[in-house]
Order: C-alpha cells, then sequence, then structure tokens
C-alpha cells in the first residue's frame, strides 16, 4: 500500500506502510472491524481456532499450530498460545516483512491473544517497524482471567514502549441497557476508528529523513501504558 508522491521540491516522499495484525479471538474481531471500515493499511489475522479465523475479515489470515490445537484454540492456555506462536514465528516474521508501523490488536486474558501477542510484539520490534499494541482487559466478572491478564501486560510492557489498553468495564457505563454483542461490536469499532486516526497522524517517509519524533528509542524497551480515551467508543 505504498504510495509514492512528489512535492514541490520534486523530491518523493512515501506513505508508510502499515499493518493491523490482530491476534487471538477479541484481536481478530478488533482487526475484522478495522478492515470492514476501509482503513489505509493491511489487515492480518492470527489464531489458532479454526472457526473463528474462517470468520475474521482480513487481508491474510494465519491459522497457528493447527496440527497440535486442532484447530480449537487453546482452550485459554497462555503457555501454549506463546508456543503456537514461536513454532510460527518464521511465518510471522515473512508476513510482517517490510512494514514501517504495526498495530497489534489483542484481548487478554485467553491463551491465544495473551500469549501469542508478547511473541508477534518481539518479532514486530525486531524488524525496527514502529510498534504499538493495543490490548482489551476482560470484564470485571472474567475473574478467572484477570490474573492471566495482568502478567500479559505485564509482558507487552517489556516488548513495546507503546501500549493503549482499553477496559471493558468500561463498556458498562457507556451502555448498560445493551446486549453484550453490540456492546462488544461498538467497543470493536472505537478501537478500530482510535487506530485510524493513529495511522492518519503518521509523517510521510523521504527516501533521505524519517521524522526522529515518530522513531522508537530503543534505550528504553520499558512501555507506558495509556487508556484508550472513551471519546472513540461514544463518538
Amino acid at each position: 500500500m505504498t504510495e509514492i508522491r512528489a512535492d514541490q521540491d520534486s523530491s518523493f516522499i512515501a506513505e508508510p506502510r502499515v499493518a493491523v495484525v490482530g491476534v487471538g479471538g477479541a484481536g481478530c474481531n478488533i482487526a475484522s472491524s478495522f478492515y470492514d471500515s476501509l482503513g489505509p493499511a493491511d489487515v492480518i489475522a492470527i489464531n489458532t481456532d479454526r472457526a473463528a479465523l474462517r470468520d475474521a475479515r482480513a487481508d491474510t489470515t494465519l491459522h497457528i499450530c493447527k496440527e497440535v490445537t486442532k484447530g480449537e484454540g487453546t482452550r485459554g492456555d497462555v503457555v501454549l498460545g506463546k508456543k503456537c506462536a514461536v513454532v510460527h514465528r518464521s511465518d510471522i516474521e515473512r508476513e510482517l516483512n517490510g512494514y514501517d508501523a504495526v498495530f497489534i490488536v489483542t484481548g487478554l486474558g485467553g491463551g491465544t491473544g495473551t500469549g501469542a501477542s508478547a511473541v508477534v510484539a518481539d518479532i514486530s520490534s525486531k524488524t525496527n517497524a514502529t510498534t504499538c499494541i493495543i490490548a482489551v482487559n476482560p470484564f470485571f466478572f472474567e475473574s478467572e482471567r484477570m490474573d492471566v491478564a495482568k502478567e500479559g501486560l505485564r509482558n507487552l510492557r517489556s516488548l513495546c514502549k507503546s501500549v493503549v489498553l482499553f477496559e471493558n468495564d468500561r463498556m458498562i457505563d457507556v451502555a448498560p441497557e445493551s446486549t453484550m454483542e453490540d456492546v462488544l461490536d461498538r467497543a470493536n469499532k472505537g478501537i478500530a476508528k482510535y487506530i485510524n486516526d493513529e495511522i492518519q497522524r503518521m509523517p510521510y517517509l523521504s527516501k533521505e529523513t524519517v521524522d526522529p519524533s515518530y522513531q522508537q528509542d530503543d534505550t528504553d524497551t520499558k512501555g507506558e501504558v495509556t487508556e484508550l480515551n472513551l471519546s472513540y467508543i461514544l463518538s
């Protein structure tokens, strides 16, 4: 999707190549919402669940560890989710190769999203792509997933300097009378809108220089966590 343009000085600039990568069930749902919005990026869906991946709307789908999970997902096993991504590391590297920026979207608390997203983030950072992770925390009533989510967020912070967190609980206040399906759909579309806005803010790339304020600084690998502005959900 790189587009070359000429400015008034006839020097060439190019739009950055951007990928939105959904990892696990929740991440693929958000990536599908971004795909439906016709956002200016390639969409890649990664999952261990064959049926869920079949329903994902993306430019590229990657079914990881289908021989081990038999296409039925990791059943909440984070260690297995991570191993699946490690086994398919070369496949993921191939899909992420050549992008200037990568947005990784994932739900925390499950096996594939929590385990595999850390591997995807590590791969993306090593390709020198500007990497941002958008992670979704479970609802308060999903108590068995909360500890898993906390540990998953800690791991992501150690791998990526830019981590944006969305609390599913915020949706209870926003749409208390809505069905769970409607609530999640609204959240997914809001997160997709956030990603689209962030892509629009990116500087163009010239042959000689890249805006230094946009490049990642590797001197400190521990990322700051910011909360997604609720206005994206309300709009």
